[in-house]
């Protein structure tokens, strides 16, 4: 009798154990499941729709320390305003375009404007107004990117980024580089032919963009050369705000065999502003001071040769987006020597281009260059005041 009595108080103190433990797990339970219902509707008020993504979010602070997005893997996700969602990597986004590395599409370049949400796994760099910036995996709603750093959840307003770029600390995702090609000819009574070749290398991070561009052009008329030009193009650029930038060095070097000019140079340094930023147009001002250096291949005995003197530079941008895949570009370049005016010197561009592919462009430019008083030669001939020419080609951008 006193076994049965101690089995069942044995067997009575198991069970209360056990129901403790139920208990104590049930609780459990429920909390999780308030904790995910908090960050469900978290992300519902969010506009967050992807699934595997999950926030808290502080209504004072937005996200507090020991906060972390989930994704459920480790592709980029991107929904366009069509609705359709796209995997794979998101490369770049600036300027108001981006480009998509997706798994089942081939590689995608279109404008900001065209992205309804973004989750990306991945560690990239949010540049932002004001000369702000952040570092991590992130989240970006219709309204909202939202971004887990080093430091903790960050929340910023869409309407304030300026720029995605890949990782944070890798050199290479810096860089980009874009080479092109063209041709004009006129064959028959006259057989006239002119090839020009480009290429463009540039490096920009979240404060700093610095760029070196080579154009030349080398023409013949009836095998006899008739153009020999070469213009190379360098400069950093500071940006302060999302609308001014200064440019602290910046230079062109010239060389033209037939408008007698063997070398000239224009280092300057100029400040700029965006005056006019929309999805569909953008227009830059910059002005500046500088120095010019000219040397002829000939002139005659009284005219000093080199010459040199200070002058104002005066730039303007002009980009239209007329689609996603067509764009016009202009360009307009002013060197105002005040020390000796006949030497200012102007540079046009308009640049139509149609992309055939991600990185392929078809491209048509018009150029223009003109000396107010080109120097005469050795013989006393004058050169041109304007040359122009027309080239069609195809330029090939990676970056």
């Amino acid at each position: 009798m006193a076994e049965t009595t101690g089995s069942l108080r044995l067997v009575a103190l198991v069970v209360l154990v056990i129901a403790t433990i139920l208990s104590q797990a049930s609780a459990l339970h429920a909390q999780v499941g308030e904790t995910k219902a908090d960050r469900t509707e978290a992300l519902e008020q969010a506009g967050v729709e992807a699934e595997g993504i999950r926030a808290q979010p502080d209504p004072e602070t937005g996200f507090p320390t020991g906060y972390w997005i989930e994704f459920g893997d480790g592709k980029d996700w991107l929904r366009l305003t069509s609705g359709e969602w796209l995997r794979g990597n998101l490369n770049w986004m600036r300027d108001g375009d981006f480009e998509f590395d997706g798994d089942k599409t081939n590689l995608i370049r279109k404008g900001w404007s065209n992205v309804d949400q973004l989750h990306s796994p991945k560690i990239k760099t949010y540049v932002f107004k004001r000369r702000v910036d952040a570092t991590g995996r992130a989240m970006i709603t219709k309204d909202k990117v939202i971004v887990e750093t080093g430091e903790g959840m960050r929340t910023f307003p869409r309407s304030a980024l300026l720029s995605i770029l890949q990782g944070g600390t890798r050199e290479r995702d810096w860089w980009a580089f874009e080479v092109g090609a063209g041709f004009t000819g006129a064959f028959g009574n006259s057989n006239q032919s002119s090839l020009t070749a480009k290429f463009g290398l540039g490096r920009h991070d979240q404060r700093t963009s610095t760029v070196f561009l080579y154009e030349g052009t080398f023409g013949a008329a009836n095998r006899e050369p008739n153009v020999s030009r070469h213009l190379g193009q360098v400069g950093v650029v500071l940006f302060v705000s999302d609308r001014f930038y200064v440019v602290p060095a910046a230079a062109d070097f010239f060389n033209d065999r037939f408008a007698n000019i063997k070398f000239r140079a224009t280092p300057a340094g100029l400040g700029g502003i965006q005056i006019f930023d929309t999805e569909r147009v953008e227009w830059d001002f910059e002005l500046g001071l500088g120095y010019q250096f000219l040397r002829v291949i000939s002139t005659l005995p009284n005219v000093p040769n080199p010459q040199s003197g200070g002058f104002v530079p005066v730039h303007l941008d002009w980009e239209f987006d007329i689609t996603d895949d067509i764009e016009l570009d202009l360009r307009w370049q002013s060197n105002i020597v005040f020390t000796t005016i006949g030497n200012t010197n102007h540079i046009g561009e308009a640049v139509f281009s149609v992309e055939v592919t991600d990185i392929l462009n078809f491209n048509t430019e018009f150029d223009f260059f003109r000396t107010e008083q080109p120097i005469p030669r050795a013989d006393g001939s004058l050169p041109e005041s304007n040359d122009f020419q027309l080239v069609v080609g195809f330029s090939i951008k990676v970056g």
